[in-house]
């Protein structure tokens, strides 16, 4: 048979802490005034502090919630960008292996109409990559007689149309002889550039280069 020392020994545990002075003494106000022993102090600072611990883990939980949102949302736009960069170094490889395909028919002595062609480009895009391979490679006097050469194709074009309007409305016996002879002289001169003086390559791109794009 146990005691009842014994059994309340066994219900109860004892539990012993230092304080400071002033703490102390404060803790005896209190319990003086409230009628309160050390035991009932401990356990109206218990449940004190379990409402602030419990308020301090409900806000921790929701950080923590807050806080893998913004890194599933930081890996989720690292892999946005990462596969984006992807993209755009692909792009950029085939570009260049474009370019460089394109480059390599200009430094065959293809002309930009076979380039053209080959590519399946317009004559505007062709025209651009040659001025381009013209800037890389260094061939400003192959780059001026594409120039020259594509503005006598637009001289050959106009003096077309004058013609072809004149046919429409009627002309007078000889009177297309001389804008007949003149684009004639121009689609020879197209086949060979160096048939073409001086003067007349500087008559060509002041009066058309305004016009070649």
């Amino acid at each position: 048979m146990t005691t009842a020392r014994e059994r309340y020994e066994a219900k109860t545990k004892v539990v012993t802490f230092r304080v400071n002075q002033e703490l102390y003494e404060d803790l005896e106000q209190v319990r003086n005034k409230a009628g309160l022993s050390f035991t009932d102090i401990i356990k109206l600072g218990a449940g004190i502090a379990l409402e602030e611990i419990e308020k301090k883990l409900t806000e921790i939980s929701k950080l923590q919630g807050q806080l893998a949102e913004l890194q599933k949302s930081i890996r989720n736009e690292q892999k946005t960008l990462d596969e984006f960069i992807e993209k755009q170094k692909k792009e950029q490889l085939a570009k260049l292996e474009y370019d460089y395909q394109i480059y390599s028919l200009f430094d065959a002595d293809w002309s930009t109409e076979e380039v053209s062609f080959n590519k399946k480009i317009t004559p505007k895009e062709a025209y651009e990559y040659f001025k381009q391979w013209g800037k890389l490679r260094k061939q400003h006097q192959a780059v001026q007689d594409e120039l020259v050469k594509r503005c006598l194709q637009e001289h050959i074009s106009r003096l077309d149309e004058q013609i072809m309007w004149a046919k429409f409305r009627g002309y007078k016996p000889g009177e297309l002889d001389e804008p007949e002879r003149t684009l004639e002289q121009c689609r020879r001169r197209l086949t060979d550039l160096s048939m073409l003086s001086k003067e007349e390559k500087s008559f060509l791109i002041a009066e058309y280069s305004k016009f070649i794009r």
